[in-house]
């Protein structure tokens, strides 16, 4: 059924496909469909045009081409337009905890067997590190599980 229709639209078929991956790339996060998108109008548009010989050009070679074509526009798409994912050892926007590595503050209580308190901001945070005495200063150099910030003098 499909091959019946993609024999009856021809090249038409490229372009409906082609727009329908580009209208979900609008309802969809992230940019991906829009490099099938992209290929699939290519496909159509080299289909219609004046100098291609469609006798060597049956759909079956289309959709190799389209295949092709889709998996080169992801490469290079990926490679001009970086996914935004944020890099180990960088801080992210809503990491809180990363944000506040390299802060430096002094203890409320004593780091004792490993574990103490500090005050960063209007929050008081558990931190762990080496055995130091209250009112040490101290700097945060990282976190362990979310909840708690890891210091060093």
């Amino acid at each position: 059924m499909i091959v019946q229709i993609f024999t009856e639209l021809g090249p038409w078929t490229w372009f409906i496909v082609g727009l329908m991956l580009l209208i979900g790339e609008i309802f969809l996060p992230g940019v991906f469909l829009i490099w099938f998108g992209v290929a699939a109008i290519t496909i159509g548009t080299l289909t219609l045009a004046p100098f291609t010989d469609v006798a060597w050009w049956p759909w079956q070679v289309q959709l190799v081409a389209f295949v092709v074509l889709s998996l080169l526009l992801v490469l290079i798409g990926r490679r001009i337009f970086p996914s935004g994912a944020v890099e180990p050892g960088t801080q992210g926007l809503n990491d809180r905890l990363g944000q506040l590595v390299g802060h430096e503050t002094v203890l409320l209580d004593a780091i004792e067997n490993g574990r103490g308190r500090v005050r960063l901001g209007d929050t008081v945070w558990r931190v762990k590190g080496d055995d130091l005495p209250v009112g040490q200063r101290v700097r945060v150099t990282g976190s362990e599980d979310g909840l708690l910030l890891v210091v060093a003098i």
